[in-house]
C-alpha cells in the first residue's frame, strides 16, 4: 500500500509501527502493549486481524481517493459546515486564498513566493473531503501532502498543504516554510475574527471550537519562526472578507485574546509573570521580539543592576504622574540652573542614543546604567517643583524624557519595587 499506513498504525490503533533503520520504510511489524496475564499468541493473532482489518477499509478508501486528483476534492469542501453564520469549509478556505497574499506582507515575507503561497492555498484542506481523512481524520494534512506529492505538485506546495494544520497538539511539529507559514496564520486569523464575530467567544468553562488552542498555536508559530507582525493591521485584512459584519471592537477582543495566549505562553516558558506582563504592555504586537526581550530581562532580573535600574525609573514616572506636561514642551539647556540638571541631560543625551525601537535589553540595561548616578544626583539637589514657571516646566520636560526611554521595551511600572 502506498499510503501513509504507520499512521493508521499509530493514530488509531495505539500500535508502535517497526521501520527500517536504512531506508526508514515501514516493515511488517508492530509493537503493542497489554495488561495484565496474557496469552501472547492471542494478543498478537487478535491485534493482527483487527490492524489488517483497518489497513484493508484504508486501502478501500486510498483507492477511491486516487481515481480523483486533490483539485478535484476542493469544490466537495461546500458539503462540510464551517459554521452557519460563516459559511462552509470551501467559502473559508476561499476566505483563506484570498487574504494570503497580502498576509504574506504583513508576515514580512518575500513577495517572491506569493505565487505558491496562492497555489497552496487553492488547494488547501481539501483532503477534508476525501474518504481516507473523513474515516481517520487525524490524517488530515498528511494526506493533502501525499495526494499533492502523488498528483505531480511541487514539493513545496505539498508541504505547505500539511504545515497549514499544525501544530495540531501539545509538542507537535510547527511550520517553518513560508507558505506553510503564512497558510497557518491566516485559517487561525480566519477562524478567530469569524467565531468571535459570530459571537463564539469561549467562556471559562467552555470553548466548543477551540479558540484558545487555536490562538496558542498562532503565537507559537509566531515565535518559533522569529516572526513579528501588526496583528491589528491582520485581523483588519482578515475582517474584510468575512461574510459578516466585524466591527473594530471585535477585532480588539481578538487581539486581547491572542496576547494574553502570547502570556501564556512566556509563562509557560518558565518566565515570571511579572515580567512578562511588563514587557507585553509595550511589546505585544512584536511576538518574537517579545518572547526575546521578556526572556532576557527574566536573566538580567537575577542580576543586582535589576532593581537599581527599576528604582531608578520610578523616580521621575511618580513625579510626573498626574501633572499636566504639555507634548510641545522641550527641555532648554539654557535654562538649567544647577550642574545636575545638565549631568542628567548629558546622561539622557547618551543613553536615548542607544535605544531604538527593537533594542535588546542588553544595550537598554547598558543605557539606563548610565542614568542612575546622575538621577540620584538630581533628586538630591534639584527641587523639580520650583516658584519660576520656565523652570519647572523645563525640569518636568527633562524627567519626561527620561521617564519615555523604557517606552517600547517594556512597563516597569508593573514590576515590583517600582
Amino acid at each position: 500500500m502506498q499510503s501513509p499506513n504507520e499512521k493508521v498504525m499509530q493514530k488509531h490503533q495505539r500500535y508502535f509501527p517497526v521501520t527500517s533503520k536504512s531506508t526508514g520504510d515501514l516493515l511488517p511489524y508492530f509493537i503493542t502493549v497489554a495488561n495484565g496475564s496474557i496469552s501472547e499468541e492471542v494478543v498478537r493473532k487478535g491485534n493482527e486481524a483487527v490492524l489488517r482489518a483497518r489497513y484493508e477499509d484504508a486501502k478501500f478508501f486510498y483507492k477511491m481517493d486516487t481515481q480523483k486528483n486533490l483539485s478535484e476534492f476542493r469544490g466537495q469542501l461546500k458539503s462540510i459546515l464551517f459554521h452557519e453564520k460563516l459559511g462552509t469549509m470551501l467559502d473559508k478556505m476561499a476566505r483563506v486564498e484570498n487574504v494570503v497574499a497580502e498576509l504574506t506582507l504583513v508576515l514580512g515575507i518575500n513577495e517572491g513566493v506569493i505565487p505558491v503561497i496562492k497555489d497552496a492555498a487553492a488547494l488547501a484542506m481539501s483532503d477534508l473531503s476525501t474518504s481516507i481523512v473523513t474515516e481517520f481524520t487525524s490524517l488530515a494534512g498528511i494526506m493533502a501532502r501525499h495526494y499533492a506529492l502523488r498528483d505531480g505538485l511541487p514539493e513545496e506546495i505539498a508541504e505547505a498543504l500539511f504545515e497549514i494544520t499544525l501544530p495540531r497538539f501539545s509538542g507537535d511539529v510547527f511550520p517553518k516554510t513560508d507558505a506553510g507559514i503564512v497558510l497557518a496564520v491566516a485559517d487561525r486569523l480566519d477562524s478567530l475574527v469569524g467565531l468571535f464575530g459570530a459571537g463564539c467567544q469561549p467562556s471559562s468553562s467552555n470553548d466548543p471550537f477551540g479558540l484558545r488552542r487555536i490562538s496558542y498555536g498562532l503565537v507559537q508559530i509566531l515565535v518559533e519562526n522569529k516572526k513579528n507582525f501588526d496583528l491589528t493591521k491582520a485581523l483588519t485584512l482578515v475582517a474584510q472578507v468575512q461574510p459578516i459584519r466585524i466591527d473594530n471592537d471585535v477585532i480588539n477582543e481578538v487581539v486581547q485574546f491572542v496576547t494574553r495566549r502570547l502570556e501564556q505562553l512566556l509563562v509557560d516558558e518558565g518566565i515570571n509573570y511579572e515580567i512578562v506582563r511588563s514587557v507585553l504592555m509595550e511589546r505585544a504586537n512584536c511576538q518574537y521580539l517579545a518572547s526575546q526581550t521578556a526572556a532576557e530581562m527574566e536573566a538580567f532580573s537575577r542580576t543586582e543592576d535589576f532593581p537599581k535600574i527599576v528604582e531608578a525609573y520610578s523616580r521621575p514616572v511618580r513625579i510626573i504622574r498626574g501633572k499636566q506636561i504639555e507634548s510641545a514642551w522641550e527641555v532648554d539647556a539654557s535654562v538649567f540652573e544647577k550642574d545636575e540638571e545638565k549631568a542628567l541631560w548629558s546622561a539622557y543625551l547618551e543613553a536615548v542614543d542607544k535605544i531604538h525601537p527593537g533594542v535588546d535589553v542588553k544595550t537598554f540595561v547598558e543605557a539606563s546604567l548610565l542614568l542612575i548616578q546622575p538621577l540620584e544626583d538630581f533628586f538630591n539637589n534639584v527641587f523639580v517643583m520650583a516658584e519660576d514657571e520656565k523652570i519647572r516646566n523645563n525640569r518636568l520636560a527633562l524627567l519626561q524624557k527620561v521617564a519615555s526611554l523604557t517606552k517600547g521595551i517594556a512597563d516597569l511600572s508593573v514590576l515590583p519595587g517600582f
